[in-house]
């Protein structure tokens, strides 16, 4: 295991620009799905940050665990994402549980990640305590600009039906003790023990059960791994994407009930299970009958579409033996790439050999 690192290192070396601009790309994107789909299901069950606001002018002082967990994920991942997955987090709950799209609300939570984030986590910040002090201020800040922008939204759709001391206290000094009960403290303390628990060490995890792959230089091109604080975590590339196609239509489809009233049929999910699989087939086994080599990023991308199909497959119980035929089929494919797969790499292995013992016998 402890030569993973030295691996990495030397692979990373040899990486050209685009792949980096690509992992990056994606990475923001699986923080941003992975912001998203908490802030939703944590909405759903206990109001999103918008829910004591809409219809609703009274004061009150709530305690919002949707705004806990969207400023501490917001501020490990950055202003930007932070941003993106506040407005389109906000804009799915108010498509699929208001019913009603109130822009204003999307910008003021987009608004308020990238405040959050601004202040961006970095591995060892809150060794130092001055910086969770800091991490205080900052928090406050934001929620005090937040505060100020609600009002302003609010001025301007009242069109003078409310007075501003009502709408100061009602919805802008509202938004603020929430805030103050909700992240002020709670956040530094969550990153004090996020920074502790997972940066203190530099450490690398490589285990089977999570890579399918040893740990040398062929091995670990086949995984991605993903860092927090100074831990990385290896997974393998073609597994995690059927887990996040996975995770991903299981959201779609909470969200299609939701906004629509109706599940997924069972043709589409026939069609998606028919479909699906052809992409990950493809690039496995041309791999593996080592007529090419993939890429970690088509990995990612083969599994995302082959995780697709089999959710979907929970949408097929209307055509049982269709589905077991196709279960049957791509199986036997996949056994017949295995089988034809493993001679090709016994002969070739054969043929190095072969040219080797020549050359050591010429010399």
């Amino acid at each position: 295991m402890e030569n993973i690192k030295e691996i990495e290192s030397n692979i990373q070396k040899e990486m050209i620009p685009e792949r980096t601009l690509i992992r990056t790309f994606f990475l923001n994107l699986l923080m941003i799905f992975f912001i998203v789909l908490g802030y939703f299901y944590i909405s759903e069950a206990f109001g999103a940050i918008s829910f004591f606001f809409i219809g609703n002018n009274t004061f009150s002082i709530q305690f919002s665990g949707s705004l806990l967990l969207f400023s501490f994920l917001v501020i490990l991942s950055g202003p930007y994402v932070g941003f993106a997955s506040g407005f389109i987090g906000e804009f799915l709950v108010q498509i699929a549980i208001y019913k009603t799209i109130y822009l204003e609300w999307c910008i003021i939570v987009a608004i308020f990640g990238f405040l959050c984030g601004y202040y961006r986590y970095k591995p060892l910040k809150y060794k130092n305590i001055k910086k969770i002090y800091y991490t205080f201020i900052s928090l406050f800040l934001s929620s005090l600009l937040t505060t100020l922008l609600i009002i302003f939204y609010q001025s301007i759709l009242s069109s003078g039906q409310m007075l501003l001391s009502t709408i100061f206290i009602n919805f802008g000094f509202k938004f603020l003790m929430q805030s103050i009960i909700s992240i002020l403290v709670f956040v530094p303390i969550l990153l004090r023990v996020y920074d502790t628990y997972l940066a203190t060490n530099e450490r690398q995890i490589y285990i089977d059960i999570l890579t399918h792959h040893p740990a040398t230089e062929e091995g670990i091109t086949h995984t991605f791994y993903l860092t927090f604080g100074r831990t990385s975590v290896y997974f393998c590339s073609r597994c995690s994407g059927a887990i996040l196609g996975g995770l991903f239509i299981l959201f779609f489809s909470r969200l299609f009930v939701k906004i629509t009233g109706n599940v997924i049929s069972a043709e589409f999910a026939i069609l998606l299970c028919i479909i699906a699989p052809i992409p990950g087939l493809t690039d496995w086994g041309t791999q593996r009958l080592l007529f090419r080599k993939s890429t970690t990023e088509l990995r990612l991308l083969t599994g995302f579409v082959l995780g697709l199909a089999l959710f979907a497959l929970s949408f097929t119980s209307k055509y049982y033996f269709l589905v077991l035929f196709l279960l049957i089929f791509y199986l036997g494919i996949f056994f017949i790439l295995v089988y034809f797969g493993h001679k090709r790499a016994k002969r070739q292995f054969k043929e190095e050999w072969e040219q080797a013992s020549t050359d050591e016998t010429e010399h």
